[in-house]
C-alpha cells in the first residue's frame, strides 16, 4: 500500500473517531439534562419512611388535587355447616359486594369525604405502633418512587381510636348488616364480627414534588356471623357463618391545575 493512500485511510479513521466522541458527549449531556431532581431526600428507616407517608398524605388532604376513588371487594372461605349456605354463597358474596362506591373530586375541591381521615378535614396520620413495617422502592428509571407499609391486625376496628379507621371509613354493625339485605328473601345476618389481617399502603410518589399520584388501601378481613334461613330455607334455621372479605380502596390523585397553563406533577 502506498504512502499516500495510507494517509489518506489514517485522516479518514480520524476523523471518524472525532465524530464518534463529539456523538458520545452530546449523549451524555442530553442524559445529564434528562437526570430527575428529587424534591427532597428519599427516606430511608421504618421511621422516616413512615413521617414521609404521614406528609404526603397531609399535603393530598390540604392541596386538594382531583381525586378518583373506587373500592373493589370480593368475597369467599365460607365456613358454615349447612350444605346449601355454604354451597350458595358464591351467589351471596356476588350480591353483597356488587357495589364500588366510587367517587371523585375536581381539583380545588374539597377532599373530607373521599379522603383518609374520612369526614374531617385531617389527614390520617399513622404512628410506629400502628404498623408492622415501612419500606420505600425507588423505581429506578421512573419519575416516582413507592412506600409500601404493613398495618397492624386489629379485632372489631371502629372509625374513633382504630388503625383501620384512620384509612377507611368504617360502618357501625349494624349497617354492615344492612348489605344482606340484598339476600333478605332467603337469608338474613343477625350479628357481625371481623378480624382485620394485616393490612397494606401502596402509595406511588413523584419524585420532584413528594406529591402523592396513586394510593392503594388494602384489607383482609375474617367475618364471623349468624344467619338465619328464609323462605325457601326456612328449614335452615340460625345457623353460625365465617367468610374472608377482602377490599381494596383506589385513588388517583391528578395535581394538574386547569385554571393554569402551568403543569403541576
Amino acid at each position: 500500500m502506498n504512502k499516500k493512500l495510507l494517509r489518506f485511510f489514517s485522516l479518514t479513521l480520524a476523523v471518524l473517531m472525532i465524530f464518534s466522541l463529539c456523538s458520545c458527549a452530546g449523549n451524555v449531556e442530553e442524559e445529564e439534562e434528562e437526570e430527575i431532581k428529587y424534591a427532597s431526600e428519599v427516606p430511608v428507616g421504618k421511621a422516616e419512611v413512615l413521617a414521609r407517608f404521614n406528609e404526603v398524605m397531609k399535603t393530598a388532604k390540604e392541596g386538594k388535587p382531583a381525586i378518583s376513588y373506587s373500592l373493589g371487594q370480593g368475597a369467599g372461605g365460607c365456613e358454615c355447616e349447612n350444605a346449601t349456605i355454604k354451597g350458595g354463597f358464591k351467589t351471596i358474596a356476588n350480591k353483597i359486594t356488587n357495589n364500588d362506591f366510587a367517587m371523585s373530586t375536581e381539583y380545588g375541591q374539597p377532599t373530607t369525604d373521599v379522603f383518609p381521615l374520612m369526614g374531617t378535614d385531617e389527614a390520617a396520620v399513622l404512628t410506629l405502633t400502628d404498623i408492622r413495617s415501612a419500606i420505600i422502592t425507588d423505581n429506578e428509571g421512573d419519575t416516582t418512587y413507592t412506600i409500601i407499609i404493613k398495618i397492624n391486625p386489629e379485632t372489631n376496628p371502629e372509625q374513633e381510636n382504630s388503625i383501620y379507621g384512620k384509612l377507611y371509613k368504617i360502618e357501625k354493625d349494624e349497617d354492615i348488616l344492612k348489605h344482606f339485605d340484598v339476600v333478605k328473601d332467603f337469608m338474613t345476618a343477625d350479628s357481625y364480627s371481623a378480624t382485620y389481617g394485616t393490612g397494606t399502603i401502596r402509595a406511588i410518589v413523584d419524585k420532584t414534588t413528594d406529591h402523592i399520584i396513586k394510593l392503594e388501601l388494602s384489607r383482609d378481613v375474617r367475618v364471623e356471623t349468624e344467619v338465619t334461613g328464609h323462605g325457601t330455607l326456612e328449614s335452615v334455621g340460625t345457623v353460625p357463618m365465617s367468610f374472608d372479605y377482602n377490599s381494596t380502596a383506589h385513588y388517583d390523585l391528578n395535581w394538574d391545575n386547569p385554571e393554569t397553563e402551568e403543569v403541576e406533577a
